[in-house]
Formats: structure tokens, C-alpha cells, sequence
């Protein structure tokens, strides 16, 4: 028995977007529609989440909070005196930034919802940054997570949130491929 694809408005499958406009196989990807194609094609490059001018008190309640929600998250630091294995969010703050032997250091949270996984690892207080595989969306349920997961941040820190491609840092110029603000909802492209 074969497998169907949903179609788009013009006929075309999202499989047949995404050849025809990325010019890879999609392996079993199948994105219901083409914005979606769109912000999850495959070329070997990360999707960032970005929330822009927070302060340390914004990071700490986001990663309380996917702590809370996440069907998992994990946790890795360097920091001898805190507990190896789920350290109190604030105390890895203080470490990182406030102790002399955190300088030039820093941890790493991952948090997963279903099948999709988040990465942060924090470099500057003032931009929450998150990072996601975009292989690891692999269709409309894939898709909803993602959406989940940036209004759960928005949530959080009652701030936008920004899905973006991937670069080092955020500059006005770069390109916002979905939106969440916590007053208005999601917008993609």
C-alpha cells in the first residue's frame, strides 16, 4: 500500500515543492504546506529561536518553565558545586556569569517535545537563543511542536519570539521565518 500526501491548493505534493524548489529527496518528510517547506527545507544549517533585550530573570523563567512542560530535558555544565544532574536554573546563572570561574564557560539545556529537540547553549544574557535541526521536522506534528515550543518561550517570558535561520548573532536584517508575540499569536513568512 503506498503512501498519500496531502495536497496543496495547486495539486502539488509538499514532497514535489520540496524537490522541485530545494532539489533534495525528502526522505519521509511530508509538510502539509509549502510555508512550511519553506522554513524546515534541509540544507544542513540550524533554525534559531531567538527572544531579543531580555534579562536574566526572562532565562531563568523560560527554562523553568520547558523544565515544567518538555517531555524531557537534559542539562550539562561544568560547574563542580551544583548538582551534576538538575542544578536550580538560577544557580547555573550565577555561576556562569557572576563567579570568576565561570567566565569564558558556559552550559548547555536541551528540552524535547515529541520528537523535536531544543538546544541553548548560552553565550550572552541578552538574547535567549534556541536551536533546532530542521531534519527533525518531519511533518505537520513536527511543525506543531515547533509552534508549541515558541509559545511556551513567549509564554515564559511574555516577549516575541523570533524563528530565524541560523547565524551567530541577530542583526535587524535577518530574515524572521515565524513570529509568536504573546499579545497577538504566530505568524510565518
Amino acid at each position: 500500500m503506498g503512501r498519500t500526501e496531502p495536497e496543496d491548493l495547486d495539486g502539488e505534493t509538499s514532497h514535489d515543492v520540496c524537490r522541485r524548489v530545494h532539489g533534495y529527496e525528502t526522505r519521509a518528510r511530508c509538510l502539509p504546506e509549502r510555508w512550511m517547506c519553506d522554513v524546515f527545507h534541509i540544507d544542513g544549517s540550524l533554525r534559531d529561536i531567538r527572544v531579543l533585550d531580555v534579562r536574566r530573570a526572562d532565562w531563568i523563567a523560560v527554562l523553568e518553565r520547558l523544565r515544567t512542560v518538555a517531555d524531557e530535558t537534559e542539562v550539562e555544565h561544568p560547574y563542580a558545586r551544583l548538582d551534576p544532574v538538575r542544578p536550580a536554573v538560577a544557580d547555573l546563572f550565577r555561576a556562569w556569569c557572576d563567579e570568576p570561574d565561570g567566565e569564558g564557560t558556559t552550559f548547555s539545556f536541551r528540552a524535547r517535545f515529541g520528537a523535536v529537540w531544543f538546544f541553548a547553549l548560552p553565550y550572552d544574557e541578552e538574547e535567549i537563543e534556541f536551536s533546532l535541526w530542521p531534519d527533525d521536522v518531519l511533518d505537520g506534528a513536527g511543525v506543531a511542536t515547533v509552534l508549541r515550543f515558541l509559545t511556551e518561550v513567549g509564554t515564559a517570558c511574555g516577549r516575541p519570539v523570533l524563528l530565524t535561520g541560523e547565524s551567530v548573532q541577530y542583526h535587524p536584517g535577518l530574515r524572521t521565518l515565524i513570529r509568536h508575540d504573546p499579545t497577538v499569536g504566530i505568524g510565518h513568512i
